[in-house]
Parts: C-alpha cells; structure tokens; sequence
C-alpha cells in the first residue's frame, strides 16, 4: 500500500489493570504517510501522517482524542512516555473517517519515528499503534507478497501459516478471510502481526469453507500485493460425497509441497488422486485409502511416479472416487 492510501483501525482487547466495568480500551491506529509528503511544495520541515479513526467502544462511535508522538529512536510502551508530543492533533471524527495531521519543525536529514494512541470517553488509552520511520526519503516500495500459505484445523479456530519474509524494514502481515469463493476477503487480524502465524477464532457459525490471503507491510506503511489463496474446508458435505479444493500455495516453484484440501464423506471407499500433465498424460496417482472422514489434505511433492521433479508447467489434480470425478489446476514454476 501506498503511504497516501488509508489504513485500517485495529480493535485492541481491554488492558491489563483496567477497572473492573470500564469500556474496552479505544481502538489503536495504523498510521500511513499522506499525501504530498516531502513532494517539493511542501515546506522542508514538515510530513504529514493519516489514519482512520476509530471508535469510541471499538468500532463504534467517535473516540475522545489523540495523542501522537516522535522520537529520534523507536517508540515503544516502554518509552512512550519520553517521546516527545506532536502538537495539532485534530479531534476524532467518527469511526472509519479518513484523518491527517502536520508534524513540523522538523530538521532535515534526521530520522524521526512517529506513533499515536487513542482515548474513549471512559480515559481508557489505547495501545501504541504501529510504528512509522521517516528519514526524508519516500519509500514507495512495497515487501514481497508472503507464500508458503497454509490453513490447517487448530483447537480453537483455524491455525494459518506462511513464510516468513525477508526485508529489513517489515513491520508485520495481515490476514484476509473470506467465507465464499468469490469474496470479499477481510482483514481478520486487527493489528499487524510480527511472526507467520495466525490463529483465526472468529470464523461465521455454519461456515463450510474459508479462503485465506496474506499481505506484508513495511514501517514506512507499504503493504504488498496479496498472496495465493488457502481454503479449508470446515464441514463435510451433506451428501457425503468426496470434494476438493484448490491447492496451495499456487503457483508453487519446484521443490516445494503442493497441499490439496479435501474433504472425506463418512463412508469412503476406494479413492486417488491422479495428476496428469497439459497433454493428459498421468505422471503421478497418490491413493487416499485409509484417511479418516472429515476436512484433511493430502500433498504432492511436485515428483512424478518414479520420484523426479516434474518439469514447470499447468497440470490438472483429479479426484477419482467411485462416480466422484472433480478437479484442480495446479502450476509449478521454476
């Protein structure tokens, strides 16, 4: 993302030693350079940030107020109270309106770092919001997008994973679920996580699949592309039958495991796999005998029968089982 696009608030759980029958903390901020920073008619001594505005209970209404600070270190719960406040913080306008302010006086060529916390009408502060870098040089460079995406049945919710990235400058990853095929996906993650994982408990009663995408943003507040979709499938079928769902990550570069979603019926039978390349040659048959019922997956290395990688290209995963016949479009890339 760019630093003039929006980012969203995140809801925070109530702080530790809040009294008993306060309002949950006000929502922490996801702060984005704005518009026009550092472009040559804006004054040498100032940057403008943005945010959206939270709520006053969650996302709810209308904050009370804003404190935004900066330092010439990073800012974190521990110093907070030693950064220095920016003067000029508007008041709140109501949950998910677009914000800006003006930090000035600034020296050029010095690196400054920006945070800001939010208050309810209770005075319950929110947590710090994510950290922003600004060093005088716009980065509009966005991190890899994540991949290696995986869901998989965890107590509790669904447990998604993925590959860490690499940049020096990342700040976290947000995850995106959908309950249908088609969409929308949403950020489900609240603030940015800092590993490559993420437990999801809020999943829709009664939902039976669940797609995930994984972004990266950097501290200077650019997020990445989305990655490749996982799917989970939750329930099984009410007419028992097998299914299967797209495979992840796809495309998958040669070497890595490709996992197939399925789902088995209750009373299973004899069913396989077959892999057949773009001329319908079959170059590998996985057998799924014994898998208990339910949502499971099975993988494929990316080998044919004899144990060779297979060479990059589109092939086709078909699910035999008795009168069942369905398909997946698999892609392996150098």
């Amino acid at each position: 993302m760019r630093r003039d696009e929006r980012s969203r608030a995140e809801r925070r759980p109530q702080g530790a030693g809040s009294p008993p029958g306060m309002r949950a903390w006000a929502l922490a901020l996801m702060l984005a350079f704005a518009a026009g920073t550092a472009r040559a008619q804006a004054p040498p001594d100032t940057v403008a940030l943005m945010w959206t505005a939270p709520g006053d209970d969650g996302n709810i209404g209308t904050a009370q107020g804003y404190e935004m600070r900066m330092s010439l270190a990073p800012i974190d719960e521990n110093n907070w109270s030693g950064a220095t406040v920016v003067a000029g913080a508007p008041p709140p306008l109501p949950a998910g309106t677009s914000q800006r302010m003006v930090a000035r006086g600034l020296t050029y060529g010095t690196t400054y770092y920006f945070a800001i916390k939010s208050v309810d009408d209770a005075g319950n502060w929110s947590p710090i919001s994510n950290l922003v870098r600004w060093d005088w040089v716009l980065d509009t460079a966005p991190p890899a997008a994540p991949t290696g995406i995986a869901a998989t049945l965890a107590t509790g919710g669904v447990r998604v994973t993925w590959s860490a990235n690499s940049e020096a400058d990342l700040a976290g990853y947000s995850v995106y679920r959908a309950v249908a095929a088609s969409g929308p996906f949403t950020d489900v993650s609240g603030s940015l996580l800092t590993t490559p994982t993420f437990l999801d408990a809020t999943i829709p009663a009664g939902t039976a699949v669940v797609w995930y995408q994984v972004t990266a943003r950097d501290i200077s507040g650019n997020e990445s592309a989305r990655s490749s979709v996982a799917s989970l499938t939750l329930v099984a079928t009410a007419t028992g039958t097998w299914t299967i769902d797209p495979g992840y990550p796809n495309p998958s570069p040669a070497g890595a495991t490709v996992h197939i979603p399925l789902t088995v019926p209750a009373s299973a039978g004899d069913a396989r796999i077959e892999i057949v390349n773009n001329v319908g040659q079959r170059v590998r048959r996985m057998d799924l005998g014994g898998l208990a019922s339910g949502s499971t997956s099975v993988t494929w290395d990316g080998k044919n029968d004899a144990g060779r990688e297979v060479a990059p290209g589109a092939y086709t995963a078909w699910l035999i089982a008795g009168s069942t016949r369905s398909s997946i479009r698999l892609v392996r890339v150098p």
